[in-house]
């Protein structure tokens, strides 16, 4: 499901809104995958990313009642799941920790501990991609994964990154053009290198 507006979204977010169990249970698994995949991006860590993912719907289901309407389901939890491994990390150092985006590592290896990601299944022009973004800073590589792998328009990136749209589109511009140049590639063959490797991710 994409990250854009959709009438479905809308009814299913009412839907939850007003009690409904499986309004709930399916934005978990329509959601959950690009959920847990966006938040090992962030923290290397895969029971503090299930633990926050499940704390979120926790929180969906018992504040229901206070939501604000919306039509995109997805930019709102990847803001939400953000916000909680803040929090989490917080809890889990004792101490107050950075914000995320203040220049943390982004990870786009696709780990070894994802229960969903065989690596040696990857194609090969995958794999080089895979090599290129990581390449790029972190900032851009979380911009790129936002952009071309969560499908995001650019106000949602920059609302999920709390960054600014002038920003986002700088450090998208200029990790485009440093993985063009790696790949030695167009950018329309880079879009459908971006696209062939979503589809093997989240198939």
């Amino acid at each position: 499901m994409r990250a854009t507006g959709t009438l479905e979204d809308y009814n299913l977010w009412q839907s939850l809104k007003e009690g409904n169990q499986e309004a709930l249970a399916t934005i978990y698994f329509t959601h959950f995958k690009n959920l847990y995949e966006y938040g090992l991006r962030i923290v290397q860590d895969k029971e503090l990313v299930k633990d926050a993912i499940q704390d979120l719907f926790i929180k969906l289901w018992t504040n229901r009642t206070g939501f604000e309407d919306i039509s995109k389901i997805r930019p709102y939890l990847l803001i939400a799941l953000r916000s909680g491994l803040y929090n989490k990390l917080q809890q889990k150092e004792k101490r107050p920790v950075r914000p995320l985006g203040a220049g943390e590592e982004f990870d786009m290896v696709f780990s070894a501990e994802s229960i969903y990601i065989d690596k040696e299944s990857f194609s090969q022009q995958t794999q080089q991609l895979v090599h290129a973004l990581n390449q790029l800073t972190a900032k851009q590589k979380e911009v790129v994964y936002l952009r071309y792998f969560e499908e995001l328009d650019y106000e949602e990136i920059a609302k999920v990154m709390g960054s600014s749209l002038k920003s986002v589109y700088k450090l998208k511009a200029r990790g485009l053009d440093a993985l063009k140049q790696l790949l030695n590639i167009s950018n329309t063959s880079l879009v459908m290198l971006f696209a062939a490797c979503r589809a093997e991710l989240f198939s």
